[in-house]
């Protein structure tokens, strides 16, 4: 693979011998005379890899990594500070704004590559074993022990199965683990002072989750159920904490998915609080199948009746009611096998009433 290298240096004599050794080592350069032209070239080619010095006019390396940051489609390019300048202060300056690693100058060319290899090899990491399937998960954490900074490690990731209604941790409990679904479903729930049930999440194969009281250091708020037969690789907390601490691009995928999660549960609450229980059933039943249903050749939603009304936040008989509703007016089936949606495009115009 010929990976496409950004140089960002003023210094026309730097950038030429920079450019040599790279084009040597069969990398694509692209340079760039100052931090303008680099913010633009970054944004429409889209590098595997940017090498900026730090000192220019007009836009400095610090304001280029700062523009790139802000950028989506940028964010999460390797970004390699070059510099003369070797000030302890420089160095933290850089790595709090996002910076991957450092390079001072004058350096040996070896280092320079030494440097570039570790970082795409680390950057396709996230990009090819961080997917949403076992086998690319257990790929990503065996090959992270291949880089230097994940070679202490530990081994142990173990393989759990799980049956239906079996707790694999309960609210109060202190996290050791992240878990992550190979197969079957897991519900994340918790209870209020009379007993009833608050479904937070369904999640199912190729979801993470328990990773937020870990990321927190803090007791389980939650508790996680099996809802279908399920097997589940637990990941040691020392494994995940050392991944977060080490690599910007993990921790900005987590944090990714606690947005998500976060989006998810405020767009909920806004449901409960102005949406009718026919509307909240058809959008829970449109989500379901778009999540779950998808996966399955019958598209069948198999979610128990009592964990669908405590996602829409009603009770069981309201739900088996509608149900009924929906069904006499030819919007979803019903068998012993569980919930079918057969008119889509009713069901969105119900909820967007």
């Amino acid at each position: 693979m010929h990976y496409k290298i950004l140089l960002i240096e003023d210094n026309a004599e730097m950038a030429e011998n920079i450019s040599c050794i790279l084009q040597l080592a069969k990398y694509d350069v692209t340079h760039a005379a100052d931090g303008k032209i680099g913010v633009d070239l970054a944004q429409r080619l889209q590098p595997d890899l940017i090498l900026c010095d730090i000192m220019m006019p007009e836009l400095d390396g610090y304001g280029v990594l700062h523009i790139l940051n802000k950028d989506v489609e940028t964010a999460s390019i390797p970004f390699i500070f070059l510099t003369a300048k070797a000030d302890k202060s420089d160095f933290r300056a850089g790595m709090n704004l996002g910076a991957d690693d450092y390079i001072t100058k004058p350096f040996d060319g070896v280092d320079l590559l030494k440097v570039i290899e570790m970082r795409l090899k680390k950057s396709e990491l996230m990009k090819t074993a961080f997917g949403n399937n076992s086998s690319e998960v257990s790929a990503f954490f065996s090959k992270t022990r291949e880089l230097r900074d994940f070679q202490k490690l530990s081994e142990n990731r173990p393989v759990r199965s799980f049956k239906r209604k079996d707790l694999i941790f309960m609210e109060g409990q202190t996290p050791n683990d992240l878990y992550f679904i190979e197969k079957g479903q897991v519900k994340t729930y918790k209870v209020n002072y009379d007993g009833k049930e608050l479904i937070t999440g369904i999640l199912k194969e190729g979801d993470f989750f328990g990773f937020v009281p870990l990321l927190e250091d803090k007791i389980y708020s939650e508790s996680a159920e099996v809802i279908e037969d399920a097997r589940v690789t637990i990941i040691p907390k020392m494994d995940f904490i050392t991944l977060i601490y080490s690599s910007k691009d993990v921790a900005r995928k987590f944090i990714k998915m606690l947005s998500n999660n976060l989006e998810e549960i405020e767009e909920r609450l806004l449901d409960i609080a102005y949406q009718s229980v026919r509307q909240r059933v058809a959008n829970a039943l449109l989500k379901m199948g778009e999540r779950f249903a998808c996966d399955r050749k019958d598209g069948l939603i198999t979610i128990a009746r009592k964990d669908i009304s405590n996602i829409v936040g009603t009770a069981t008989e309201s739900l088996n009611r509608t149900l009924a509703d929906f069904k006499d007016e030819g919007l979803i089936e019903i068998s012993g096998d569980g919930l079918k949606v057969i008119n889509k495009a009713k069901l969105e115009k119900l909820v967007h009433i």
